[in-house]
């Protein structure tokens, strides 16, 4: 038996194999050790000025939007840039400078300066990635937020530069996005002999989670704006057994920190306005309406009880498997019958992806079709964000 119990739920799963072991996690002062061990980069600012940069932060804008510190939703096409922000301390005053047309920080809106009339100094850019794809929060007896190992990579192409586009591949897991994904940042300043970063690995949320708090940036791009497009948001970021939170709003999931099958595809229908809280595959037919119900033959087709071949419904619908779920992504196999080589979209001891049933490790399994019986409609505006929840079995 097992259960991850913040947002209280229990699960049983026959199934108890652990996730693979986390690798060793890497300190922030490592991390920036390695940041300022590149080769030398083009200085930004004015070389004569003299104050001191006390503080840096990102800020992303979507398009012509302001730019902002909050986390931030696109679509692929959409054009996200990042911009530093540099805080300068003159005369006992802190004064802001940034390329970004329009700031907001903190709520508020703010007028910076060009970064040419700051202190000169060498900007560095980092992805902050997860350098695992499958953690673990335990079981009912042990259970506990596993700490998610964050790395600084750095991004080669953006040394020097005071503004950069959001390039959202990770370069320490697979890239099943191929451009989709949540990806965290971090930048670093260097004025003489002083590092100055942005919050980075060490910002760590603390209590009731594994992964860092909203002062490290953080952008989602998604694929559209259907329930499988929203379902892209979470790829890049690791399976995590038991994903849990205290509530809907602070769950993991919620905070595109990773998630286990159920709270993957619950993920997905929160984007689209569902009022659904995280949940466990057991508990799934309760928020969900069944479609067909059957096993696979020896020909990869999927047979209800009569022998008769189940149709394949729509991209979004779920396959429920005993302890797993995920979403059907594409008709691949036999046009209009549900059959082994149809693509579902789902998180499986690694990070979220789109793959065949037949590759799943569930295809033998009997299968339910389901359909969310909220009815899943995108948000007006784009990127509302959300704070989340969690699930346990192996999905």
């Amino acid at each position: 038996m097992r259960c991850a119990f913040m947002v209280l739920a229990a699960c049983s799963s026959a199934r108890s194999e652990p996730p693979a072991p986390e690798t060793p996690p890497v300190g922030a002062a490592v991390a920036r050790r390695a940041t300022v061990a590149a080769a030398p980069i083009l200085k930004i600012g004015d070389p004569d000025a003299r104050e001191r940069v006390v503080a840096v932060r990102i800020a992303a804008a979507v398009g012509d939007a302001a730019a902002t510190d909050r986390p931030t939703y696109a679509r692929a096409g959409d054009t996200v840039t990042l911009y530093a922000v540099i805080y300068v301390q003159d005369a006992g005053k802190i004064t802001i400078h940034s390329d970004a047309p329009a700031l907001q920080l903190d709520g508020r809106k703010l007028q910076p300066r060009p970064i040419a009339t700051a202190p000169q100094v060498e900007l560095r850019w980092n992805k902050l990635e997860p350098a695992a794809v499958n953690l673990s929060n335990g079981n009912t007896d042990n259970f506990h937020f596993a700490e998610i190992d964050y790395r600084a990579t750095p991004i080669g192409t953006a040394g020097g530069r005071a503004a950069i586009p959001a390039d959202v591949h990770p370069t320490l897991t697979p890239d099943h996005g191929n451009g989709v994904g949540t990806m965290r940042y971090q930048l670093v300043a260097l004025q003489g002999e002083r590092v100055i970063p942005s919050a980075g690995p060490e910002a760590r949320r603390g209590k009731a989670s594994g992964g860092l708090t909203d002062a490290v940036m953080r952008v989602s791009i998604r694929r559209d704006d259907t329930y499988l497009g929203f379902l892209t948001e979470m790829y890049n970021q690791p399976y995590i057994w038991a994903s849990a939170g205290f509530s809907d709003a602070t769950h993991q999931s919620e905070r595109l920190e990773g998630s286990d099958c159920a709270d993957f595809v619950v993920y997905g229908a929160r984007r689209m306005g569902a009022k659904i809280s995280y949940t466990y595959t057991g508990a799934l037919p309760q928020v969900t309406r069944l479609l067909a119900a059957g096993t696979r033959g020896a020909d990869g087709i999927y047979r209800d009880a009569h022998g008769r071949p189940i149709a394949f419904p729509r991209p979004g619908d779920l396959l429920l498997f005993p302890r797993h779920v995920g979403a059907l992504a594409e008709d691949r196999g036999t046009p209009g019958v549900l059959d082994d080589q149809d693509l579902m979209m789902h998180s499986l001891f690694d990070s979220p992806r789109e793959q065949a049933i037949a590759d799943s490790g569930y295809a033998g399994e009997p299968i339910e079709v389901r359909r969310f019986t909220a009815t899943l409609t995108p948000p007006a505006a784009p990127a509302a964000r959300a704070d989340p929840r969690r699930d346990r079995s192996p999905r």
